[in-house]
């Protein structure tokens, strides 16, 4: 996946860029907090669609492939955005107990504009893949 998520991945940000605008602006004109999660499962016959059983109305998916999507949390702040993806995870893994799944989360901030929030997210799953950080939520905080 390391090599198809970097051939790729100009393609795969681009479209998360495009969905995550919306709430950008809202974040950047009234402050409405979101955070974004990409998940993976290792094996390409993987089937990511349960995770929207799990979503509130104003959330959304986007599904790259089958075994790998982005999730937008609204309104949630970084303990809210990990644990929302918790809460995804955990439901969702029973059906992949002995598959690698890799799950990363990241919240907007002032500090970053939503390029480089989506630029960080896909580091963070680099980041997981490469030293095998399966089935957990992985955010900044836990990046040595």
């Amino acid at each position: 996946m390391i090599d198809a998520l970097q051939e790729h991945r100009l393609h795969y940000q681009e479209t998360l860029f495009n969905a995550v605008n919306p709430y950008h602006y809202r974040f950047t004109r009234y402050h409405a907090n979101y955070s974004v999660v990409l998940a993976y499962i290792s094996e390409e016959s993987g089937d990511l669609t349960a995770c929207g059983d799990y979503l509130r109305g104003s959330d959304s998916i986007i599904y790259f492939r089958s075994n790998f999507c982005a999730i937008i949390f609204d309104s949630t702040n970084e303990e809210q955005g990990i644990k929302a993806a918790n809460n995804v995870f955990s439901r969702v893994q029973a059906r992949f107990f002995s598959k690698h799944f890799y799950m990363t989360v990241i919240t907007a901030t002032d500090e970053k504009s939503e390029f480089q929030m989506i630029h960080d997210l896909f580091d963070l799953m680099s980041y997981a893949l490469e030293h095998n950080m399966d089935n957990l939520v992985l955010d900044s905080s836990q990046v040595i």
